[in-house]
């Protein structure tokens, strides 16, 4: 059996293309940032995989398929629209998070380490909201699920 390096990307996560895959990724490249500047082959890989993590939620936000008309008609449970309205107004933020990280990358490889740290400090953030976000989603899926199957009947 072959290993992988620790920080080298495991190319089946980028065939599932999934939001932990991409997540996964991005914490494999911070935790190669302690002992090397953000810049060269680096800093391209870290924007790289920004850059898929980006197209990951803007294709997850693009395909919301439930539309103004399934809410208001009771498709959808009444006690879960607030929290399915919260969930859908918080793509737009995380989509605007990741492109103000990728617009920023360059501009910190000539910063003083503890700019670049504040850098990687908001991209752990982001990803402790995206992992809030898909928890909150999967569960509200799962209770709508439940119910829709007979569980709360």
């Amino acid at each position: 059996m072959t290993t992988m390096p620790r920080d080298a990307v495991d190319p089946r996560h980028l065939k599932t293309g999934t939001l932990a895959a991409f997540v996964a990724e991005i914490e494999r490249l911070l935790e190669r940032y302690a002992d090397r500047s953000l810049e060269g082959e680096y800093a391209a890989a870290l924007a790289a995989s920004l850059r898929r993590l980006h197209a990951c939620v803007r294709s997850h936000h693009a395909n919301d398929c439930l539309t103004a008309a399934d809410m208001a008609d009771g498709v959808i449970p009444p006690e879960y629209l607030d929290p399915l309205d919260r969930l859908r107004g918080e793509h737009t933020a995380l989509v605007g998070q990741l492109d103000r990280l990728i617009r920023s990358i360059d501009a910190f490889a000539a910063e003083p380490r503890e700019d670049t740290e504040v850098f990687f400090l908001r991209i752990r953030e982001l990803i402790a909201t995206l992992r809030r976000h898909e928890a909150e989603e999967n569960h509200l899926y799962g209770s709508a699920m439940w119910r829709d199957t007979g569980g709360e009947s």
